[in-house]
């Protein structure tokens, strides 16, 4: 009776580790996801400076990086659809899901389907957007299965279009940051002209080189650095020449005192 009593306690002690082993090893595991998520977002938005968009979605308050688009069928529509078009980055390809491929697919039907009075067809609420084409990134989300960006592309004949582009990560695992950015590298670059300016703004400018005057100079060397003098008086051998800051005095041409 006593040994099956303490079997019953010993299975029952064994149970609550195994039930309670998980509840105190989650919260460690979780910080340590949000941790890599909170490392790959701070990289992205560091290499790609995020544009901010007004309030219904439909403009931009602030320029960010420009963006050059490295791949084909990125899909983006008006900026008034109340949703951007979803895009994806798979196998080295854009492709499209969901709302996104049916557009997309409505858009080739619209190709076909029957031309307005001056022969076009009617237009599309999506438009193509292929490689070399330049647009903003308005958001950056990273999320535990994949990091989505935000498109928002400059007025075309008075319309902007906008679209989401999703990275996903492999199942059951978070890239490092530095992979995550070399897959977005893959799709989008910034702009090497706003990239230059940006550097260029950056850079402190050269310091001006500095003045020097020397005992035994030519006044043509003193002139040279420092610019015609505001007066000059003659004593005999001597010359003085007054500059803004000092007082030059020149025996024979040469510098022989500087106050």
């Amino acid at each position: 009776m006593l040994h099956r009593q303490l079997r019953q306690r010993l299975l029952a002690m064994t149970m609550v580790l195994f039930t309670a082993g998980p509840v105190l090893l989650m919260p460690s595991l979780a910080g340590a996801l949000d941790g890599g998520l909170t490392d790959i977002q701070k990289q992205l938005v560091s290499l790609y400076p995020t544009a901010k968009a007004t309030a219904d979605g439909t403009d931009l308050v602030a320029a960010g990086a420009v963006v050059v688009l490295q791949k084909d069928n990125l899909q983006m529509c008006k900026v008034e659809q109340a949703l951007p078009t979803s895009n994806y980055y798979k196998n080295g390809a854009i492709t499209q899901g969901g709302l996104g491929g049916l557009f997309k697919a409505m858009n080739a039907l619209n190709r076909f389907s029957a031309a307005g009075a001056d022969g076009a067809p009617p237009p599309s609420e999506n438009r193509e957007f292929v490689a070399g084409e330049k647009f903003f990134v308005t958001r950056i989300a990273t999320g535990p299965d994949g990091v989505t960006f935000v498109f928002m592309s400059d007025p075309i004949k008075d319309q902007r279009y906008k679209a989401s582009l999703k990275f996903p990560f492999p199942k059951g695992s978070t890239p490092t940051p530095d992979d995550v950015a070399a897959m977005v590298a893959e799709v989008i670059k910034v702009d090497s002209a706003e990239e230059s300016q940006v550097n260029a703004g950056a850079a402190a400018a050269p310091a001006a080189p500095t003045k020097t005057i020397a005992i035994g100079q030519t006044r043509d060397e003193v002139v040279a650095s420092f610019g015609v003098p505001t007066k000059v008086v003659q004593l005999g051998a001597k010359e003085i020449d007054f500059f803004p800051d000092m007082k030059v005095t020149f025996v024979k041409n040469k510098v022989a005192n500087v106050e």
